[in-house]
Parts: structure tokens; C-alpha cells; sequence
């Protein structure tokens, strides 16, 4: 049988408005959805409906995960780009 080489991998997800990262030692061949079930993501988790991405680019769950591999989560935003620039305005303008 031969061996699986093996490699760290990070995970970087929103906590609390700043960005936290959490990194795992996994064997060729995991899937972003083990890898997910290995770090527990469940458990620090804040994010209701995660998407998730490799270097900016969406992908399932079943995407095999590759040496240097950066796993991003990406959240809903709360407000469009628009309405955080008209908000700012607003509070920066004093009648």
C-alpha cells in the first residue's frame, strides 16, 4: 500500500467582524467536506449559511483539496456596497 502524503491546510472564516484562521494536517485525497468534519467547523461556526472557496473561487464539497490549498468561508453580507457607502455618507455628513 503506498503512503498518502500529507499536508497543512488553512481554514479562514469571519469571528466576531475579523477574520480567524484554523489549519489541520490532512492526507492526499480529502475532500473539502473531511476536512470540514475533521477541524469540528460546526463548533466555531458562526456563519448560518457558509460558502465555501479555494483562492476566491467557489467550490463544493466534494472538491479535493490540493497541497497549498487556502479554504475560505464566505458569509452573506449584511449590506450591499451601496447601502454601507450611502450609510457612511450619511453619518459623516453633519447638517
Amino acid at each position: 500500500m503506498k503512503n498518502k502524503k500529507k499536508y497543512r491546510i488553512e481554514i479562514y472564516f469571519p469571528d466576531n467582524k475579523c477574520l480567524s484562521s484554523k489549519s489541520e494536517i490532512i492526507s492526499e485525497g480529502t475532500t473539502l467536506r473531511d476536512f470540514l468534519t475533521q477541524i469540528k467547523f460546526d463548533d466555531f461556526n458562526q456563519v448560518s449559511t457558509p460558502a465555501f472557496g479555494v483562492f476566491g473561487n467557489i467550490k463544493g464539497l466534494d472538491y479535493v483539496l490540493r497541497e497549498f490549498d487556502r479554504v475560505e468561508v464566505y458569509h452573506e453580507a449584511s449590506k450591499t456596497p451601496k447601502e454601507s457607502r450611502v450609510a457612511r455618507a450619511k453619518k459623516d455628513h453633519k447638517p
